[in-house]
């Protein structure tokens, strides 16, 4: 009988090797069986003979590769009732050869195809089994030899290992169903399937094994109905393995074609992309910040920068930037030149509003955080066009050890600064839409980020020079940097009116300073050799720090964060390593190239940054999380558009994203049950934190003289809480008299020349010098370790 064909089919853009056709039979059956065979001998005969024993429910179509043994001579195949015979003569092996048969099928108005081996190793009667499943409305149908009723006899056990825990769960994984035996090529396939137009079968680079491995992910990837059924599977018992497949680099060229079609290489570009709502990654985000959060809001790891930023977010109503206690002795002022105004600001309206306390620090920080990854994860789809790029550079930061305890925990600057820098970055991203007021506003973002940290000083003009450079637009460069000089501004009105300087900043002198161990808490009785002394000796110090920070970023790549780097990148560039064995079917478009060449322009930016930490020798892991977040983003973009299209580019985002969130994850949770073990998380310390007992002690012990300076030795952190918390004129210990490099006769001149009233012994190991070194008087009734200084009349 004459079946018509069941649709109109579009078929203009098949790409089709040459062949010839000859025709034996009409068609009779709503199925078509396909063989695909080159040479297959007396296999192939002694199958087809099997076949037609059988009597199934389909027409046999022969698609031969150029066969030369005679095996498929027309009398024979007419005898055992095959349908048509499909002779290749154009370019390509398995894959063109079934092109060719599944076009010719389905223009015959086949609504099912089946397709088996020809070389004689599968029984022949789990056809009409496909095929039923076929009628009953699969799209999908894989012939299993694992399934129960199915039967693996004589298989090599390289193949068993390779399908089992390679090829099926690859292709599992990548087609959203479980498969157990995805090399097998006795399967079936609607109609609906392969004239799918997100499917698109009909394509060139199809060529050896990789259109089974595409057919076999993309039915599942489109929802369509995918099915199994159990089939035999027999190699001889000896003798040659009968198969094409033979020698260790066709073994890696067929891995490399799965690779290729399991992260969606094969996928045709003109498909739909969906792309992940920004939900999922705030999602995730979320899950690491809260445990990380409630492991610390208890009992913050502040440290005396976290309690003077809060002591100047409290004088934002009062006397502006007056500080109680003193850590700085390059000025006398009263007033702190120590820390930009930004985060002091932003705590003193977020506590006026919620009346947060001394945590609402702690709270902004993870805020900003949230709020970078979210922005990091936008630049990174904007360049990739994949979810969880951005993300995960954004996550391997806090891996490291500078973010979490130095900074989240601190509840300090860094995280801001993290969200200035990925606002920035994605502004100048959009280069192509910049005007007059966009690029004033990443200016304006440059100026803030310099009042939240004054080591942001080059930004305005880097951000302004990549303006001009991208843009070719003077006119926008010089916007951008008249917006940075306004947002900069109030902190010029108030340096010069209240230091006589433009910009004042307590690292000014450490800049120039010859000393390699200088620090801000120094104090010496005589000006230090500097800069205009001897250039040829501070040139060799900043050598030295050079050399430090280059040791420091290579530590921190050994840390948590670098391990998670390393396995984010090395699992998707090993997949695609293997997958390059074939080649590629596209490239990134213009627009992504030069988003990258922006990402590693802003990493290199960020490298420049770097330089206020080389010139004060201030190499701490802290100082790095910029520039090591934007490497990293930039490295994780370069690998994603090594895929061959929009699909292959998500699904290694995915991969990235699953690897950074596997690690993660359980450092944010392993983090929260280390402090419920040393019982941070216990409620009853909530009030510790902010604990006044030893203030209160303090100002009792000297409540004759309330505004006394009092030095502090041993404990910084005790100096600022002091300040922040009691208003108290406590004094940090100059850092060049706790390491010894001012002498004894110094420190004693440092008492006198600050008007140093008390001396309190916070850590037992300072009472030998401070005994021995100064003249003191023990304060009676005082529960602290608290002198008064005695001073010859």
């Amino acid at each position: 009988m004459n079946i018509q064909p069941h649709a109109i089919i579009d078929d203009h853009d098949w790409q089709i090797p040459a062949f010839d056709a000859a025709i034996y039979g009409e068609k009779q059956h709503r199925h078509a069986l396909v063989i695909p065979v080159i040479n297959e001998g007396d296999r192939i005969r002694g199958q087809l003979e099997r076949i037609k024993a059988a009597g199934l429910p389909v027409d046999v179509i022969i698609a031969d590769g150029g066969s030369t043994d005679g095996s498929l001579e027309p009398e024979f195949v007419r005898s055992v009732n095959v349908c048509a015979v499909l002779t290749k003569t154009g370019p390509g092996k398995l894959s063109a050869q079934l092109r060719m048969a599944y076009a010719w099928c389905l223009r015959q108005g086949y609504h099912g195809i089946v397709t088996i081996d020809g070389n004689g190793k599968d029984g022949v009667e789990a056809v009409a089994d496909i095929t039923a499943k076929l009628d009953e409305g699969s799209d999908y149908v894989q012939g299993s030899r694992y399934l129960p009723g199915g039967e693996a006899e004589n298989t090599p056990l390289e193949r068993t290992i390779a399908n089992r825990l390679i090829h099926a769960p690859l292709l599992s994984i990548s087609g959203r169903h479980f498969f157990t035996d995805t090399t097998n090529g006795f399967r079936g396939y609607s109609a609906r399937y392969l004239t799918h137009p997100d499917v698109r079968p009909f394509r060139d680079e199809f060529q050896v094994y990789s259109l089974l491995f595409y057919l076999t992910v993309r039915a599942g990837q489109l929802g369509l109905k995918v099915d199994h059924v159990p089939v035999v599977r027999r190699y001889p018992q000896s003798g040659k393995v009968p198969t094409k497949i033979g020698g260790l680099s066709s073994k890696l060229a067929l891995l490399g074609e799965t690779v290729f079609a399991a992260t969606g290489g094969y996928t045709p570009a003109s498909s739909a992309a969906r792309l992940s709502a920004m939900f999922w990654p705030l999602l995730l985000t979320v899950l690491v910040a809260v445990p990380l959060f409630a492991s610390m809001v208890i009992a913050p790891r502040y440290s005396p920068d976290s309690w003077a930023l809060y002591e100047l977010s409290q004088t934002l109503w009062d006397d502006f930037y007056r500080f109680s206690h003193l850590r700085s002795y390059a000025s006398d002022a009263p007033y702190s030149s120590a820390f930009p105004p930004l985060y002091p600001t932003l705590i003193a309206l977020i506590d006026g509003v919620f009346a947060t306390g001394p945590r609402t620090g702690l709270y902004l920080a993870f805020a900003c955080f949230i709020g970078f990854a979210l922005v990091s994860e936008q630049i990174g789809r904007r360049v990739t066009g994949a979810a969880w790029v951005g993300l995960g550079a954004a996550l391997l930061v806090v891996l490291g050890p500078g973010m979490l305890p130095d900074e989240l925990a601190a509840g300090r600057t860094t995280p801001l600064q993290l969200l200035l820098y990925a606002i920035i970055l994605r502004g100048l991203l959009r280069r192509e839409a910049l005007g007059l007021a966009g690029a004033a506003g990443i200016g304006v973002l440059a100026g803030l980020a310099i009042l939240n940290r004054f080591d942001a000083a080059l930004l305005p003009l880097l951000c302004a020079g990549m303006i001009g450079w991208t843009t070719r637009k003077p006119a926008l460069a010089l916007a951008s940097l008249a917006g940075a000089a306004i947002a900069v501004s109030p902190w010029i009105a108030f340096s010069l009116n209240t230091f006589g300087v433009i910009f004042a900043t307590d690292n000014a002198g450490i800049a120039t300073s010859l000393d390699p161990k200088a620090f801000v808490t120094d104090w010496w009785p005589a000006a230090q050799p500097s800069l205009g002394d001897d250039l040829v000796a501070w040139l060799a110090k900043l050598t030295s720090n050079l050399g430090n920070l280059v040791y420091t970023a290579i530590a921190l790549l050994f840390s948590p964060m670098g391990l998670a780097l390393a396995a984010a990148l090395a699992l998707p560039a090993a997949l695609q390593y293997v997958a390059s064995r074939r080649p590629q079917a596209g490239a990134p478009d213009l627009p992504a190239k030069q988003g990258l060449g922006l990402l590693a322009t802003f990493a290199a930016m960020m490298a420049v940054m770097m330089a206020p930490q080389v010139i004060s020798g201030y190499i701490e892991y802290r100082y790095f999380n910029a520039l090591f977040w934007a490497a990293f983003l930039a490295a994780l973009c370069a690998l994603i558009l090594t895929g061959a299209n929009i699909h292959q580019r998500r699904n290694l985002g995915r991969i990235v994203g699953l690897v950074i969130a596997a690690v993660a994850l359980p450092f944010a949770t392993l983090q929260m049950l280390q402090a419920a073990k040393d019982g941070t998380l216990d409620s009853t310390r909530w009030s510790d934190f902010a604990a006044t007992e030893d203030v209160k002690n303090l100002k009792s012990c000297i409540s004759d003289n309330t505004g006394a300076r009092v030095l502090v030795l041993g404990d910084n952190r005790f100096v600022a809480k002091a300040g922040a918390l009691g208003g108290l004129a406590t004094m940090m210990e100059p850092r060049n008299m706790m390491d010894g490099r001012l002498d004894r006769a110094g420190s004693r001149a440092f008492i006198e020349s600050w008007r140093v009233d008390y001396v309190l012994i916070a850590d037992a190991s300072r009472a030998d010098f401070a005994r021995t070194t100064f003249d003191l008087d023990a304060v009676a009734g005082c529960p602290l370790a608290l002198y008064r200084v005695r001073r010859a009349n």
